[in-house]
């Protein structure tokens, strides 16, 4: 069973769920006082499970929104395109759009979840003392990853770490990115202290692990190494850290043997490091990922229920990057595809987690149960192999890990010459690998490339180029109106 399945016994909500919920379920508590609803150990179990179910937007409105729209992997040329996809494709993002006011309340609704456990969970009755360090590891490690994604998007942001009444939340102004990051590392420098390396109960199956915690640590560290704070020491404490994980290869993770296996919903909680949990069934807990990447028309045995209303594509400055051969591409893109009358159409469109093994199981277009990766022990061997080429070039070791990356897509080895030819490999391995989930434009702000990139790319497709404000997002201006003079406005909106 899929991750979160276990719970709840305790709450009456079989009526409403069915016999089988999930660790996610949780009655909510955002209108009850902590002291009144934290009771017991089954309490903080039922409000763990409230913050991983804060995960579920993350997805579709900062990895596929927010990253992939903004790149030169999609193209979106009508200027009939619903919703914000096509101001932010185009960069023409404004701080009163509704895609960036919700990353922004997503994300510390997840922190104020968290936030209410942490608050309490000293003074709440274990059984067992290890259980108790292991959710408060858990809820810490997943706040600070809400924090690693306010401050990647927004920069400066309010730090909060207890709970607050509103009121009290008009005196947070925007801490420094540079001390979000801080407190990101320390949380997730604790929290893998308390995690364990797998859990023994294959319901627990997708719960945070000690790998997941050093990874985005290690990615945080690299983060911070890379532009636009270029603390070039951190490459270091990166490489150290990631290796830690790369060490427990065959022992606490596996190497998928082919790509395309990584997005199957039959291998779920397998591969990858940390996964947002998906489930069909038509209770609002299904990925809707596969139904917003396809063509409008798109409406077969394989999408029964539709799609949304993407009128976009993958660029072709992305297909014609591929090299020959890449198996990769053929696991992520189609260029055909039967319409509702049954003619075969020419076009480019996204098939990566389109799991044609469960399409009769969906109840609806936004009902799929294939889980999407926020971190790949992948991205964890890349990020270790950049870091040893920041330090030390293009190693023995560092190139031997991109050849494996490349081996399993069918390429052949490359040989850079030098650590600049690595970090353009690195680039465009990094950009195939991950393709559609959500990396590609926090790759480029970080590397110091996206101006080098996207300006040809905008000024042939749009007839138009940004400059280094653009490497973050705007405050949204809801937010900037609740108390004016409060948050600044980042440069540039």
């Amino acid at each position: 069973m899929k991750l979160y399945y276990k719970l709840f016994t305790l709450i009456i909500l079989s009526t409403a769920l069915g016999s089988c919920k999930r660790y996610l379920d949780i009655a909510p508590i955002s209108n009850q006082s902590t002291n009144n609803f934290f009771k017991s150990e089954s309490d903080i179990d039922q409000a763990l499970a409230g913050v991983y179910n804060a995960l579920l937007p993350f997805p579709d409105v900062n990895n596929y929104n927010l990253s992939e729209c903004h790149t030169n992997n999609y193209i979106i040329a009508s200027v009939d395109a619903q919703r914000d996809y096509f101001t932010i494709n185009h960069f023409d993002v404004t701080p009163l759009m509704g895609t960036i006011e919700a990353s922004w309340t997503n994300s510390y609704k997840l922190v104020g979840r968290a936030n209410q456990i942490l608050d309490v969970i000293d003074n709440i009755t274990f059984l067992d003392d290890t259980k108790r360090l292991r959710e408060k590891s858990e809820a810490r490690f997943l706040r600070a990853y809400a924090y690693f994604e306010l401050v990647k998007l927004f920069g400066a942001v309010p730090l909060i770490d207890h709970m607050v009444t509103s009121a009290e939340s008009l005196n947070y102004g925007r801490t420094s990115a540079d001390s979000i990051y801080n407190f990101i590392i320390a949380e997730l420098q604790d929290a893998a202290d308390g995690l364990p390396y797998k859990y023994a109960n294959a319901a627990d199956a997708g719960r945070v692990t000690k790998l997941a915690a050093w990874g985005l640590l290690g990615k945080a560290h690299m983060f911070l190494a890379g532009y636009p704070y270029k603390k070039s020491d951190h490459y270091q404490t990166a490489q150290t850290i990631l290796k830690k994980v790369l060490d427990q290869e065959n022992v606490n993770w596996k190497f998928a043997p082919t790509y395309a296996e990584l997005f199957k919903a039959a291998n779920d909680n397998k591969y990858h490091l940390f996964e947002v949990q998906y489930i069909v069934g038509g209770q609002g807990y299904g990925s809707p990922i596969p139904g917003e990447v396809v063509p409008n028309d798109l409406t077969t045995s394989l999408l029964p229920y539709g799609v949304y209303y993407i009128q976009g594509a993958p660029s072709r400055d992305l297909i014609n990057s591929y090299e020959p051969g890449d198996k990769r591409m053929f696991a992520t893109i189609d260029t055909l595809y039967r319409n509702k009358t049954n003619v075969w159409t020419r076009r480019d469109w996204v098939r990566k987690f389109l799991d044609s093994s469960v399409a009769a199981t969906t109840k609806t277009n936004s009902d799929w149960p294939v889980n999407f990766p926020l971190l790949r022990s992948e991205e964890v061997m890349l990020l270790y192999a950049e870091a040893v080429n920041e330090t030390s070039g293009p190693t023995t070791e560092a190139v031997a890990i991109l050849n494996r990356i490349r081996s399993r897509a069918g390429l052949p080895a490359v040989t850079p010459a030098n650590a600049t030819d690595f970090r353009l490999a690195m680039e465009k391995e990094r950009r195939h690998e991950f393709a559609w989930e959500g990396l590609y434009w926090f790759d480029l702000v970080r590397t110091n490339r996206f101006l080098d990139v996207l300006n040809p790319f905008l000024t042939t497709n749009y007839q138009k180029s940004i400059d280094a404000n653009k490497c973050l997002y705007p405050v949204p201006q809801p937010e900037i109106n609740i108390k004016p003079g409060l948050y600044g406005q980042n440069n540039g909106y």
